[in-house]
């Protein structure tokens, strides 16, 4: 009886603090879309890594890690590499992207494109893909966190109640203060995350008798679970090489990484966060500790999703149990504030704004974003019923659309000849692609699917480009800013 009071106390203070932090950041709060949006581009170099780190840490890489590391052996541990491309991002193209963003005043990914490229057709086109890969993206959070709340309450709760309470607590807090109170809440977030992740992993191992028992009993059993030979070698080497590539460039290219680039305090938070980014990496070896060590404690499981809580439900005492599923739900909040706050930032900006009223004031706005965030929680929620049941591939495909738009944002930023129709055919070439791929193969290996389209988007993106003829503003635009920026000699 004392135990589970503990626990529900402790329960309590999780979903307790995230509201204290949403009430701090109300009393600090501007009210307009610059402060609501943006922070009022005062973000600090700490603040910005927590908040992308807690934003990149999500169930994907937690439970979904977990989970392919129990069925596919290795190829996971391209998530170092992962680390490592995103951060170099940072230094590419985030400096540039925070650059443009605030001499020009952009708040979101449509505002860039429609600057440089000036096309109504390819704003609407990425409007609709930041929003929809978004969406998707904060299935994959809803996803995992109705399947912890079912594992650890045995089904006491059900999807439609555990909807509620973590929607209701999300919504309060960001209503309260947009993305000051994400950035407040991830850093709580952020330190739960690691000590979850080490110690969970860590535990396990230990469980399961340690580095020097494990590894030699997983070789003698299959060599597959720690390398990628045999007849299937080469293709895994593929997925491997294809995730490496799509998970960070899909994820920089989210709107919610936008919105974080756009509010930096300033160019020095782009020397800093990437080596953070990159020594952060080492975390990952608890999720390669955990799915190892599930490979040794047990041998089947219906749900490979629910492989790390069906373990520590069995071995771990109650307190570490529900410590865990604390660190668990750190990565869903930290995500899915970022997702809901950057849907509801597409649609002020992209859409209320541009298309249905020019003229509305800022005020007025602020209201607006508020209740989109309420808008997206409830149609989030609908969701839950419809949506695949697999964290990994449901986030490969939500990344996989995003990574698209890769390829025009770097011909904005280094090639001249870059033209609206090129990009315009670029994307679509590539979203179709990618689509036409997860038809053909059932759903299977949609990073694979991602990278063709990824080249099929590359080739079309050139290919117009080369032939059509180039817009003289867009042509001096893309010039223009590019000598500016070398200007400033960042």
């Amino acid at each position: 009886m004392i135990t589970n009071a503990v626990r529900l106390l402790i329960i309590c203070v999780f979903a307790f603090v995230p509201l204290l932090l949403g009430e701090f950041a109300r009393n600090k709060a501007v009210n307009n879309t610059n402060d609501f949006i943006l922070q009022g581009r005062k973000l600090k170099t700490f603040p910005m890594y927590a908040t992308i780190f807690s934003t990149w840490m999500s169930i994907f890489a937690f439970i979904g890690a977990i989970a392919y590391f129990y069925e596919q052996g290795p190829i996971y541990m391209t998530t170092v590499g992962w680390d490592a491309l995103f951060a170099v991002l940072f230094i590419l193209l985030g400096r540039r992207i925070w650059h443009y963003g605030k001499v020009h005043n952009y708040m979101t990914p449509t505002d860039f494109f429609d600057d440089i490229y000036d096309s109504k057709k390819l704003n609407v086109l990425v409007t609709v893909v930041s929003i929809l890969s978004t969406m998707v993206y904060l299935q994959v959070q809803i996803v995992g966190g109705i399947l912890v709340m079912n594992v650890a309450t045995a089904g006491v709760i059900s999807s439609y109640v555990g909807g509620i309470i973590f929607f209701s607590i999300l919504v309060i807090y960001l209503w309260a203060g947009g993305l000051r109170a994400v950035v407040m809440t991830d850093i709580f977030y952020g330190i739960l995350i690691v000590l979850a992740i080490v110690s969970s992993g860590c535990y396990l191992m230990h469980v399961a008798g340690g580095a020097d028992q494990v590894f030699p009993e997983l070789i003698a059993k299959d060599p597959s679970y720690v390398s990628m030979p045999g007849e299937e070698g080469r293709h895994r080497v593929v997925l491997w090489i294809s995730l490496f590539f799509i998970v960070p460039i899909g994820a920089f290219m989210g709107p919610q990484i936008w919105i974080r680039n756009y509010a930096a305090e300033s160019e020095r938070n782009f020397n800093i966060i990437p080596w953070l980014l990159c020594l952060s990496s080492i975390i990952c070896v608890g999720t390669l500790f955990a799915g190892n060590s599930a490979l040794v404690l047990t041998d089947h499981v219906d749900n490979p999703d629910s492989i790390l809580l069906t373990l520590l439900h069995q071995y771990a005492d109650p307190f570490f149990y529900t410590f865990v599923i604390i660190g668990i739900y750190a990565t869903i909040f930290s995500t899915a504030n970022s997702q809901v706050h950057a849907i509801a930032a597409v649609y002020t900006i992209d859409v209320h704004k541009r298309y249905i009223n020019r003229k509305t004031p800022e005020r007025k706005l602020v209201d607006i974003a508020k209740w989109t965030v309420l808008i997206v929680a409830l149609v989030s929620y609908v969701f839950i019923i419809i949506v695949p049941q697999s964290i990994f591939d449901l986030g490969i495909i939500a990344l996989g659309v995003q990574a698209q738009l890769i390829v025009p944002v770097a011909g904005a930023f280094f090639w001249k000849r870059s033209t609206a129709s090129a990009a315009y055919m670029g994307i679509l070439s590539g979203e179709l692609t990618f689509l036409v791929g997860l038809v053909l193969s059932g759903g299977q290996d949609s990073s694979i699917c991602a990278i063709a389209g990824l080249i099929a988007n590359l080739f079309f993106f050139v290919i117009m480009a080369m032939t059509d003829k180039p817009r003289i503003r867009v042509y001096k635009k893309i010039e223009t800013y590019r000598r500016e920026y070398k200007l400033k000699n960042y």
